[in-house]
């Protein structure tokens, strides 16, 4: 079955990059994993203070989207995000295709 794959880039602000990966994976992880996103990759760019990761769902860009909705709109979601530690200086998400 084919997938649907969007790679997110934060630019986080320095000396918070432990703190952010700390809530991502005690709080959306478990979320995002609970809607049905799989985490193709997570990378970390110490020097330039970033965080790139890939998440993916099974089917289309307009199936991708249907459960991102769902996610951002639930209300573990939305208590995730009370959490967020003040770190994004800038967020690039885009959609990707296999080469």
């Amino acid at each position: 079955m084919a997938k649907t794959v969007q790679l997110r880039r934060y630019q986080i602000a320095p000396g918070m990059l432990e703190d952010f990966r700390a809530w991502l994976n005690q709080e959306v992880l478990p979320i995002r994993a609970k809607f049905g996103f799989h985490v193709e990759f997570m990378y970390v760019d110490n020097k330039n203070s970033e965080f790139i990761w890939a998440v993916s769902v099974p089917g289309s860009l307009n199936d991708f989207l249907e459960i991102e909705n769902r996610y951002d709109g639930s209300e573990e979601r939305l208590a995730a995000g009370l959490k967020r530690p003040d770190c994004f200086l800038s967020v690039d998400t885009r959609f990707v295709d296999e080469s």
